[in-house]
């Protein structure tokens, strides 16, 4: 898998754990005589066997028993410490055994809907024989990665498939292909358990395609089109077209879920074609909900900034494109990239779902026919600036609140569809796109996220406190000038 770069390489089987309850018996640190807790209802008076005294525990239609409680037993041990020590030595004392549940059920639908990509890139290039003779040859490379299925349409007996994966799993630039875009012609998607068979055509190992040889898949591969990407948000859509093998596969689109809402230490899950060697699980939880992280673009032409969710659940080569669930099966994030220093350990990073979501939308609308689609982001023009980022507990979370302020109304060249409207020191509270619902602002990211969601013609309804006064501001994007394309 190629590298993306700086300090980052290119790129989570959660375990719920359940302890039943149980009734406990212990000894003292010192050395005590061990009591029973059925001895001690013995001694209290109970007459039976001690499965009848078990069972009576249990009280009626499903009530919890009565008679006794653990602060009796713990009473009645004698035991020399807190009753929280009683518990946990009564625990380790009697080694019960833990139960874990994998929920491999909602693991083994995610992992279909996570594919293996192989993508060939051919160069055509001018070489010299052992004679100084000029002639033509076509180089080959390739590059692993993996991506998610997003969305299936049926065709009848036939079913067009739609992918997402990063954009610098597909692009090899001009140094590695002919295709002017840099994008690979040659990609195909594997599903979990499918044969790998892919053949780049170069089988001597030179780099350069044999005599008479065509790069193809000799397995299960599925070959899949370019739709659409941008490089600066590093998001690409494949898609699958009239496929008859699909509907009778285990093949599934993943859910999306929220990445707004994903909270520090909650649980994750990658899957992904960790390394190219086939679709594996990786688990983790959610070390930072929201950062940015600054690498060299694709082509390696600029630094780009990306928006990131962290996690420290293993984030492989290959893993590029792949996909973060969350412990309800919900994609929430898209692998990416992972930090490689040596002094450090467990940092990988996936691009927000809910970002990715109106990143695809964008692609899809800017589409056509044997034209790829591309971003075009919604020019605002003004400069905002971070007035304060609160943290507070919330529902047994940790929510962050931020709030921030028009500091610079863009003019000239730089003014966007909002010149004129906004006044330094508004504070952003809401949008809404034309007549829909409005989007409260908690975070700064989310005016960008709203931006990527709207089209030349939208009018776009800002909520801002104006001197402590709420405000509108209603924002026509009616020209093409208010849009800046990523491709």
């Amino acid at each position: 898998m190629k590298k993306i770069i700086k300090k980052f390489a290119i790129a989570a089987l959660l375990l719920t754990t359940s302890i039943s309850t149980v009734f406990f018996s212990a000894c003292q640190n010192e050395e005590k005589e061990v009591v029973n807790a059925y001895e001690i209802a013995v001694q209290n008076g109970f007459v039976g066997t001690e499965q009848e005294w078990l069972a009576s525990l249990k009280g009626n239609n499903g009530a919890d028993g009565e008679d006794i409680t653990i602060e009796d037993i713990y009473e009645a041990s004698g035991f020399d410490g807190t009753l929280e020590e009683f518990i946990a030595y009564y625990m380790n004392e009697q080694k019960f055994p833990v139960q874990e549940d994998n929920d491999t059920e909602t693991i083994a639908k995610n992992t279909s809907s996570v594919v293996s990509i192989c993508a060939g890139f051919q160069k055509t290039t001018l070489v010299r024989d052992r004679w100084g003779r000029a002639t033509t040859k076509t180089q080959v490379s390739g590059a692993e990665g993996s991506g998610v299925i997003y969305k299936m349409e049926s065709n009848g007996e036939y079913v067009d498939a739609y992918v997402v994966t990063n954009y610098h799993v597909i692009y090899g630039g001009n140094n590695y292909t002919d295709n002017v875009n840099g994008i690979s012609t040659d990609v195909y998607v594997y599903l979990y358990g499918a044969r790998e068979m892919f053949n780049n055509g170069d089988v001597d190992g030179d780099g350069y395609l044999d005599d008479g040889a065509t790069m193809k898949d000799e397995g299960d591969g599925i070959k899949a089109t370019f739709v659409g990407g941008a490089m600066d948000y590093d998001i690409a859509i494949l898609k699958i077209s009239d496929n008859k093998y699909l509907p009778n596969s285990i093949a599934t689109e993943a859910k999306f879920g929220n990445s707004v809402d994903v909270r520090l230490g909650e649980k994750v899950f990658a899957i992904g074609n960790a390394n190219g060697h086939g679709i594996a699980v990786t688990s983790g939880a959610i070390s930072v909900d929201s950062e940015y992280i600054e690498m060299k673009s694709t082509d390696g032409q600029r630094a780009v900034s990306y928006r990131v969710m962290r996690t420290d659940a293993a984030i492989n080569h290959g893993n590029s494109g792949g996909a973060l669930f969350n412990t309800k099966g919900e994609l929430i994030g898209i692998t990416n990239a992972k930090n490689i220093e040596d002094e450090t350990d467990n940092m990988g990073y996936a691009l927000p779902i809910s970002q990715v979501e109106c990143v695809l939308n964008n692609i899809m609308a800017n589409a056509k026919a044997g034209v790829p689609g591309y971003v075009s982001r919604a020019w605002l023009g003004v400069e905002t600036y971070l007035q304060s980022s609160v943290a507070s507990f919330v529902d047994g979370h940790l929510r962050t609140q931020e709030t921030f302020f028009v500091s610079k109304d863009l003019t000239g060249s730089q003014a966007g569809a909002a010149a004129g409207k906004f006044q330094a020191q508004d504070v952003f509270k809401a949008v809404k796109i034309g007549d829909g619902a409005w989007t409260y602002f908690e975070r700064r990211y989310q005016l960008s996220d709203v931006l990527l969601n709207v089209r030349k013609g939208d009018v776009v309804t800002f909520k801002v406190l104006r001197n402590n006064v709420e405000t509108d501001v209603v924002v026509p994007f009616d020209k093409d000038e208010y849009f800046i394309r990523y491709a």
